[in-house]
């Protein structure tokens, strides 16, 4: 019988030799996604990327059609659709191949400028984003809010749901999390909905030889505060245990005032409770996020340094 990855692989071979009529010397899944599988495509000729996706998810494929495309043509260094469809039950893109690793896997090896080199660009590339038309909302196309406030309430309520059902902490850090919301409630008033990437962070971002590379998996445009993005990226080094010198560069980068940094400390509070909610969590499509003891108390030493720093 033949595993469920067996199964998936050979859904992308159909789509490659009948659909799209590539003979592959190599597929490889890429090891990312919740709601996609990835492979990496290799011919006697070419490298591409072939991304399938599940049809109770295909608002993620429409998203990524409509924004790779406006990205692409803002002259971004994201993939290039060249061929989209429908099989059975799926949806897939075939893009071109951006050779380069995610900023999480090579972090270690980068030089201080050579990071200070990828937050320039990515606050360029984020000036770019920027310059799109307003939905006049909060959040995202399809889940949107009237205000940031109430966007950045459903982030804490969400983290309180996955806490609450997946018990590995207490759902009281929540709690406390509101509270230090509450200090920022002028800030938040402020905020109007401009356009921002909020996912580059240590995913997402490809680096090849210490430059980006490009970026990929933009299925979604957020609008709010785009200090956002900079608030999960912290996180997502502190996790990782690393320095924090590139979010040092990208406050600099945005010319970032006192409530602004105390706001991007906020941020990152707030997505260490999210970082809490995911440990244990089962997503729709089967993948279950492993309970690591040692991740759990970091995350923990994370929490409470961030809530004394308030």
């Amino acid at each position: 019988m033949l595993s469920e990855f067996d199964t998936r692989k050979n859904i992308a071979l159909h789509i490659l030799r009948d659909k799209l009529n590539i003979t592959p010397t190599e597929v490889s899944r890429f090891t990312i996604g919740y709601c996609h599988n990835v492979y990496y495509v290799k011919t006697e000729a070419d490298e591409y990327v072939l991304r399938v996706t599940r049809k109770e998810d295909k608002a993620y494929y429409f998203g990524s059609i409509k924004w790779l495309s406006e990205l692409f043509r803002l002259e971004i260094s994201v993939p290039q659709i060249l061929k989209h469809g429908q099989h059975e039950n799926v949806y897939y893109v075939l893009m071109t191949y951006i050779r380069g690793k995610d900023l999480g896997e090579v972090y270690h090896t980068l030089s201080d400028s050579q990071k200070h080199g990828i937050v320039k660009e990515l606050s360029m590339i984020q000036a770019k984003i920027s310059s799109l038309p307003s939905i006049e909302l909060y959040g995202y196309d399809n889940h949107s809010f009237k205000t940031w406030t109430e966007y950045i309430e459903s982030s804490i309520q969400r983290s309180r749901k996955r806490i609450t059902q997946n018990k590995i902490f207490d759902a009281d850090v929540c709690d406390r999390v509101s509270e230090v919301m509450s200090t920022l409630e002028d800030y938040f008033a402020d905020i109007v909905p401009v356009a921002f990437l909020d996912d580059i962070t240590t995913k997402n971002v490809l680096i090849h030889d210490g430059k980006l590379a490009g970026i990929v998996d933009v299925d979604e445009i957020c609008y709010g505060d785009p200090l956002l993005v900079i608030g999960l990226t912290h996180m997502a080094l502190l996790a990782m245990g690393a320095d924090t010198i590139y979010i040092d560069y990208w406050l600099d980068e945005v010319r970032a005032n006192a409530v602004q940094r105390k706001t991007i400390t906020f941020y990152t509070l707030l997505f260490c409770i999210d970082f809490m909610g995911e440990q244990g969590m089962r997503f729709d499509n089967g993948n279950v996020v492993s309970v690591n003891q040692e991740k759990a108390a970091l995350l923990k030493t994370i929490y409470f340094d961030l809530l004394g720093r308030l």
